[in-house]
């Protein structure tokens, strides 16, 4: 059953990561602290030395989109990017590094605006480079993914990818797989009454692997409760994104034949302009989230006007209230937004606003100015890695990193998964819940209201409000 999870989260636990290490020997072959501390250290693994740890560090080229023309904030760059990840091991080797090593960070690149080049950040990653893990908070692409861990690359990696790629025992990720995410959100809308008894219920996917995999969830659910399923599979692996919209707005005639009321939409919003164009008003219309940056706050800044009202199911949180007004930051939050305004003070006119999107910095009709919201999925994930690598042992290995994370348990979660999920056996992603999101358009001509937001968003720029204070959860 949906339930309110509380707001309170675990402290960081790096004394639980060495337990193990500390036991002492009880006649049966155990490891002693003597002996683990006085154990050499060794090139354990790939990009492991006595000495080093390397890590590749994954983000997008946007120098490299600047100089081709794109207009850009000033402060996106491919530096201060990478920054979101290595200033935090700048911390971490300052203070002795991780079980004595340093960590040696390696920036590798890739052109949003060209999914082929994830190709070459693949093979710089897993044959140019001897690395021995790879980060990426947001942006990959699901083959790239893939790619990296067929190569046997370890992967810190916010976003979704298939239950396959989680099934290598080499990720690691805040988002659920794909076929569990699409799980967790029908699941929510079934639970919440929205659709009336024996509906029949559109649902509008992709066809990639992992796309068709999370439209099998969502119709076996559907089915389950006693739905009728209309299901349109578009053609998104052609890359197309013009040819796909046609395909979105084609799909609006088949559900109007069909008797659709309520689509269920696994497409991201790349992907779903032809739609809306189309529909009109005639379909209610709830998105699940198992796509990159969708339902984001980044992502409701970059909607179609069209889509404005839509309900997203979605793991991701945003520094506002169900009530309307701001939601102060937990702990963790409060922790990764104060690194974020020390590393990046010298680029911003003012500390971090909630709500305002990547690397931008709003002035108001007053002249107020609101700078660049905190990093909060970095921050999460740089968290997980480090308290892997910290609980992997004095000479660590790909397997033994990953066995640390998934030994954590309760995890700080920021902006995401209200606050909080876990790690454990089987369990290789990390949030636990997901709640309802309404799509609302907010600009500078919004006024701010007395609840200290933008018709109900932290910022006045478009974003995803609650709907209530209701998780859902997610079941592996």
């Amino acid at each position: 059953m949906g339930g309110r999870r509380g707001s309170g989260f675990a402290v960081l636990a790096a004394t639980v990561l060495v337990m193990a290490a500390c036991s002492s020997d009880d006649g049966g072959g155990g490891t002693t602290a003597t002996e683990t501390a006085s154990e050499a250290r060794t090139a354990s693994d790939v990009g492991v030395t006595a000495d080093t740890i390397r890590i590749g560090v994954g983000v997008s080229d946007l120098d490299g989109l600047r100089a081709g023309g794109i207009s850009l904030p000033a402060a996106l760059t491919t530096r201060n990017m990478s920054m979101r990840v290595t200033s935090y091991i700048d911390e971490w080797n300052a203070a002795g590094g991780i079980n004595d090593r340093m960590i040696e960070p390696v920036v590798l690149t890739w052109d949003p605006t060209k999914p082929d080049t994830q190709d070459r950040f693949c093979a710089e990653a897993t044959v140019d480079n001897e690395l021995f893990a790879v980060i990426v908070p947001i942006g990959l692409n699901n083959r790239t993914v893939d790619c990296l861990l067929d190569a046997g690359m370890l992967t810190y990696f916010g976003d979704f990818a298939a239950q396959a790629s989680h099934d290598t025992g080499l990720l690691l990720t805040v988002a659920p797989p794909v076929e569990i995410g699409a799980a967790a959100g029908t699941s929510a809308v079934v639970e919440s009454g929205t659709i009336p008894d024996g509906d029949t219920v559109g649902v509008l996917a992709g066809n990639g692997p992992a796309d068709a995999a999370g439209a099998a969830a969502t119709r076996e659910i559907l089915e389950g409760a006693g739905y009728n399923v209309e299901l349109v599979e578009l053609n998104t692996l052609q890359g197309d994104v013009g040819a796909i919209n046609q395909e979105s707005a084609a799909a609006v005639g088949t559900f109007r034949a069909a008797g659709v009321g309520h689509v269920l939409m696994l497409l991201n919003f790349t992907n779903q302009s032809g739609f809306y164009d189309a529909a009109g008003t005639d379909f209610t219309v709830t998105v699940i989230d198992i796509s990159p940056s969708n339902c984001t706050p980044f992502g409701a800044s970059r909607t179609p006007p069209a889509a404005m009202g839509t309900t997203c199911i979605a793991a991701w949180d945003n520094s506002n209230t169900a009530e309307g007004g701001l939601r102060a930051d937990n702990q963790f939050e409060a922790e990764c937004r104060a690194h974020f305004d020390e590393v990046f003070a010298s680029e911003f006119p003012t500390p971090s606003s909630p709500g305002v999107p990547s690397g931008q910095v709003i002035t108001l009709p007053d002249g107020t100015q609101l700078s660049s919201d905190y990093a909060w999925m970095d921050c999460t994930m740089t968290n997980v890695m480090e308290q892997s690598l910290r609980g992997a042992g004095i000479n660590p290995t790909r397997q033994s990193a990953h066995d640390a994370a998934l030994a954590l348990g309760e995890m700080p979660v920021a902006n995401a998964s209200d606050g909080q999920g876990t790690y454990g056996p089987g369990k290789t992603f990390l949030a636990d819940w997901v709640h309802p999101l309404e799509l609302t358009p907010a600009s500078l001509d919004t006024p701010k209201n007395a609840q200290g937001t933008y018709n109900g968003c932290p910022a006045p720029v478009n974003c995803w409000v609650p709907t209530s204070d209701q998780w859902f959860p997610i079941e592996p």
